[in-house]
């Protein structure tokens, strides 16, 4: 289980890469200009040898360096103990998500599938997930480091958009990222034809299995997905020390 985790988490980093990314006793910290908790926090992917009491001022002085509050990544399969130790310190818990796996059989690609980012697609996706204005440039620039295999699907409707979302392959693994559908198109079968779509257009590039990340109280997600035969994997969460 462990060694799965350490696959995913590995995968889906590179999938969605930082900007900036530093090693320091085990720890890879991420710095992507404040546009997401993944790109802007630390994976801990292996055991510290320096104490937390010094590693942490560390850590807090290399983000606050970037206007960030330092932000720490838990999994089942980060250190022992070391989610214990970092409540105890004060650092609170926020950002529950599950991470669910299914593996790739053979399907259909139903919905238009693009290999880069274009202009429409762009637009209609961060309009779609409500990204503010001033977010926009650090969102863009992440999908624009992507340098593995990526699909990007966009299903046009009669009033604009109805659905879109990224296919990204590293090895085996296809991520799915920035799937959403428009609110006046849910429950009509759209969502479930962008993710199967997605998902063959990653076997065809060689994935045989495929991973997402969903908030665990969004039932309706998590209804989709199990639907097209994923399955929770595991739940990370985040440790934010705040103030600067």
């Amino acid at each position: 289980m462990v060694d799965r985790i350490a696959e995913v988490e590995k995968a889906a980093y590179r999938s969605w890469p930082a900007r900036e990314m530093v090693e320091h006793d085990g720890w890879q910290l991420r710095y992507a200009d404040g546009f997401s908790r993944r790109g802007n926090s630390v994976y801990p992917a292996r055991r510290s040898t320096i104490e937390l009491a010094e590693k942490l001022p560390w850590c807090r002085d290399w983000y606050r360096a970037r206007g960030l509050d330092l932000v720490i990544r838990q999994t089942p399969a980060t250190e022992e103990g070391l989610d214990e130790r970092l409540e105890a310190m004060g650092l609170s818990a926020e950002g529950r998500t599950n991470v669910m796996v299914g593996e790739l059989a053979a399907g259909e690609i139903s919905v238009p599938i693009a290999d880069a980012a274009t202009q429409q697609w762009s637009q209609a996706t961060a309009a779609l997930w409500k990204i503010k204005p001033v977010q926009r440039p650090a969102w863009a620039a992440i999908v624009d480091r992507i340098d593995l295999p990526a699909g990007f699907a966009y299903v046009a409707g009669s009033d604009g958009v109805d659905a879109v979302g990224i296919g990204v392959v590293d090895g085996e693994w296809l991520g799915l990222f920035e799937v959403i559908v428009a609110e006046t198109s849910r429950r009509g079968g759209v969502g479930e034809r962008v993710t199967r779509s997605l998902m063959e257009w990653g076997r065809r590039q060689g994935a045989v299995r495929s991973y997402l990340q969903v908030v665990e109280d969004n039932a309706a997600a998590v209804s989709l997905y199990q639907k097209v035969g994923f399955r929770l994997s595991y739940s990370y969460w985040y440790r934010r020390m705040s103030g600067h």
